[in-house]
């Protein structure tokens, strides 16, 4: 029986020969698809990602059961939480010492850093260049980088908003779009990086309509934060270039219909490209 690392398998599913010969055996076995798709679908525990019995009667403490895992994904979650831009290399060098010899932590790790670029978008460079730092710009880590963004979107929009009071539903929808613009800035980068191709434009395609959705009265700063994150993504994108004429017509259309002066102009910018 043939045993295979974490790196070879990951190799093997970038292999051309190997994803052709794999779709032409699965393609009339329905059942190995089945089962594929259980098995992507059950998430790992990440605060207790392996646990250890302790075999020392009488022992307890109460980590007593933790592995040295656990508590190096903890270290590392509050070394991230620690992490700006003047104190980054000498984070890096710590979460570097904290990796060494944990591969299999790889998507876990690289998860955890995606997750504070949603929250901190000012960081997302910083956070991205931590990655290739740690785990160099090879195509197996961004096709991990680019699966993960796609699972934390699916989680964003899929998002129940719900709460005990107005205030509280309130809260949650605010924090639903803070997350799904932290998302769309994070794809930017990832685009303008090349570590993903061609995942903006359904981005942007979401974010004007969400801009179309947004109708009341009370939702005018919900707006506005929709639309100048549209026009930080496109001129962080495109420069000043033209856009699509597919997006200068829709973002024309909403132009006239707005009410609010304040984003109409904020539109008219991202279409005169100012």
């Amino acid at each position: 029986m043939n045993v295979y690392s974490e790196v070879e398998i990951n190799e093997l599913f970038v292999n051309d020969k190997f994803m052709s010969d794999y779709s032409e055996y699965t393609k009339d076995n329905p059942e190995i698809d089945k089962l594929k798709t259980f098995i992507d679908s059950i998430e790992l525990n990440r605060k207790y990602f392996r646990l250890e019995m302790n075999k020392k009667k009488g022992y307890r403490n109460k980590n007593a059961n933790i592995s040295e895992d656990t508590v190096a994904l903890k270290e590392i979650n509050s070394l991230l939480n620690k992490t700006t831009d003047k104190n980054i290399l000498i984070i890096r060098d710590k979460i570097k010492g904290k990796i060494s010899g944990k591969d299999y932590l790889t998507e876990m790790i690289i998860e955890s850093i995606l997750d504070k670029c949603i929250i901190h978008t000012s960081y997302i460079p910083l956070y991205l260049d931590l990655i290739n730092f740690l785990y160099s710009n090879s195509e197996v880590v961004n096709n991990t980088i680019s699966k993960l963004t796609e699972t934390i979107y699916y989680n964003i929009v899929n998002h129940e908003i719900k709460g005990e009071s107005d205030y509280l539903l309130m809260c949650d929808k605010n924090k639903k779009l803070d997350n799904l613009i932290g998302h769309s800035i994070l794809v930017t980068e990832l685009e303008k990086k090349r570590i993903t191709k061609g995942k903006i434009h359904p981005v942007i395609k979401n974010l004007v309509n969400t801009l179309s959705e947004c109708n009341g009265p009370e939702e005018v700063d919900e707006k506005y934060k929709c639309v100048q994150c549209l026009y930080n993504m496109l001129k962080s994108y495109y420069g000043n270039r033209r856009l699509p004429e597919c997006y200068l017509n829709r973002l024309r259309e909403l132009i006239e219909l707005e009410e609010s002066n304040k984003i109409k102009f904020r539109m008219m910018d991202i279409c005169e490209r100012k």
